[in-house]
């Protein structure tokens, strides 16, 4: 989460905003009727196009107090001088718009080694095959996020800026990183004048970008090839009113959280990136999946009384406050025996006693690099899990741990959490226990105070 600074009929308001909402956000510019998504130049600025050498930069810090308010600040700038002119470059802007464009390498930015939980990388002559797991948004496919994440890849200086980012972060709560970038780069910025140069606003276009690859390809377990099949469906979903009717009508609420899936395309069309030359983009579909079409009386049928409420927010609202770990229920998208799991939790949320459900999920590679039960039975795949943290009415606490199976029998634990202060240390102990144990639950190693 990040403070945003907004100013309106001569009052500051200090608003707790969603780190991933940057891309949206511009320095001192304007906004109409609460509208980020497309925001306003200021009178007496101007559009200057630059190249940024890396000899021409130099870090500069200066403490900052922000108008129309008792808060201080410690403002983080890059000073680059173009055609005899220094201009003030806002750290700020540099993750923005050149590190980090959009809402998955924000988030990104602070996890350490991340990237392999998301994709394995495989490169050919002249080729660079991304292998995406479900971690990977399927929407991050589209053309324009594909070719920043693989410029960001195949840049190393670029990279390595970026990678560092989380390791300075976690020591120091700062984000804070050199201009270690060997290639000049193009910019197009929105500038408030000075004498000598001017301050940089908001980068509107990053010129020049090369990709060295003259394809990119990619697979993602949701795009498969679809067949049709003769067998009925395993299980459906369908919603219902408070009277058990049918529910089809559907009603924006302001107070409720969560909608729309193409925020991030919004953000997006703030910013132009221009490429030299665009590689060809391949789609490579995995194994078949069946499609099945009528129902029998095997069919499981779920109904969620979701009273038709939807929100006219982004993805998140306050969920997002609890920490970059937590994921919401509805942005988990995993396959298998984990896959089912989930699909239990989304209609265990509508039950009245469940006052909210947050997601942790990841691999057992987190906890161990040596141990065999830390991946599947082929020895690649790492075996992964899933967190429920179950809030009860009134004021009870559980965490519901599963694990991915495949051919052994791991039992769900369930586990309930009464310090929150020490949490990260319990989930810790609990997965090294049971990696340890290649799979079993052992009563000693769960037997432990903090």
């Amino acid at each position: 989460m990040i403070y945003a600074y907004f100013r309106a009929n001569g009052k500051t308001e200090k608003l707790l905003v969603d780190w991933g909402t940057l891309p949206a956000l511009a320095i001192q510019h304007y906004y109409m009727n609460g509208d980020i998504r497309k925001s306003i130049a200021p009178a007496g600025t101007e559009e200057v196009e630059m190249i940024i050498y890396p000899n021409t930069v130099s870090y500069f810090e200066k403490e900052w107090s922000i108008y129309g308010t008792n808060d201080k600040d410690m403002s983080r700038s890059f000073i680059v001088s173009s055609n005899n002119k220094n201009y003030i470059l806002p750290l700020i802007e540099v993750v923005r718009s050149i590190l980090a464009p959009n809402r998955f390498l924000l988030y990104r930015l602070f996890e350490t080694n991340s990237f392999p939980q998301h994709f394995i990388e495989q490169y050919e002559a002249n080729k660079i095959h991304l292998d995406f797991s479900s971690l990977y948004h399927r929407k991050y496919t589209k053309d324009n996020f594909l070719y920043q994440l693989v410029w960001l890849l195949s840049n190393q200086d670029l990279r390595r800026v970026f990678e560092n980012v989380a390791y300075t972060f976690i020591n120091t709560g700062i984000v804070k990183f050199d201009w270690l970038f060997t290639k000049p780069i193009t910019i197009k910025a929105i500038v408030k004048p000075s004498s000598n140069g001017g301050t940089i606003l908001r980068i509107t276009n990053v010129k020049n970008k090369q990709i060295p690859y003259g394809e990119v390809s990619f697979s993602h377990p949701e795009i498969v090839q679809t067949e049709k099949s003769g067998e009925a469906k395993k299980y459906t979903l369908h919603t219902q009113s408070n009277n058990g009717s049918q529910q089809n009508e559907l009603t924006l609420d302001e107070e409720v959280e969560g909608t729309m899936d193409n925020f991030d395309l919004i953000e997006m069309d703030n910013q132009v990136h221009e490429y030299v030359k665009l590689p060809k983009v391949t789609k490579i579909r995995r194994n078949s999946n069946k499609q099945r079409d009528f129902e029998d009386e095997n069919t499981k049928r779920h109904f969620i009384d979701d009273k038709g409420r939807r929100a006219t927010s982004d993805v998140g609202g306050n969920k997002v406050a609890r920490g970059l770990e937590n994921k919401s229920l509805y942005d988990i998208q995993v396959q298998g025996e984990l896959g089912e799991f989930i699909k239990v939790l989304k209609v265990l949320e509508n039950y009245p006693e469940v006052q909210s459900i947050n997601v942790i999920q990841g691999s057992l590679k987190e906890f161990s690099d040596a141990k065999r039960f830390a991946y599947l039975s082929d020895g690649v795949t790492e075996r992964k899990y899933v967190i429920a943290e179950i809030k009860l009415f009134p004021h009870k606490e559980i965490c519901v741990i599963e694990i991915e199976r495949e051919d052994r029998a791991i039992s769900t634990l369930i586990y309930i959490l009464n310090n929150h202060q020490y949490k990260t240390f319990i989930y810790r102990r609990i997965f090294k226990g049971v990696i340890k144990a290649s799979g079993t639950w052992n009563r000693n190693e769960l037997n432990f105070k903090v």
